[in-house]
């Protein structure tokens, strides 16, 4: 980086700038279930901003949540931010354990395929 480069702006989000929080529908942001078993659609949409989503820099994202109207406070904003990344978490697990049973499925075949093969 040469000193004439421009800095990177420290707010913003790889997502255009964006919190996790920022782009969710309209109708989705009061309804965020802070349960760790929430299947609802709200929580869905910030699991998949909070999995997809990247910043380059640190931001204040709980004071900017509490602007944007997210949340009701910092507390409120961390108890949004659980819901979502243990939906995201639990989302990721799930499709990881799929591959590694296609992966498994996929051996068994095989090695009965080598059983028919050599008998």
């Amino acid at each position: 980086m040469s000193d004439t480069d421009a800095e990177p702006d420290a707010s913003a989000a790889s997502d255009g700038g964006d919190g996790w929080f920022e782009a969710l529908p309209s109708d989705a942001t009061g309804n965020i279930d802070t349960e760790a078993e929430s299947d609802d659609a709200a929580t869905a949409a910030a699991a998949a901003r909070v999995r997809d989503g990247s910043a380059a820099t640190p931001a204040d994202w709980p004071a900017r949540a509490v602007e944007s109207g997210f949340a009701d406070d910092a507390d409120d904003y961390y108890d949004r931010l659980k819901a979502a990344t243990t939906r995201a978490t639990r989302e990721a697990v799930r499709e990881r354990e799929r591959a590694d049973d296609a992966q498994l499925i996929h051996a068994i075949r095989a090695m009965d395929d080598m059983a028919r093969i050599l008998v």
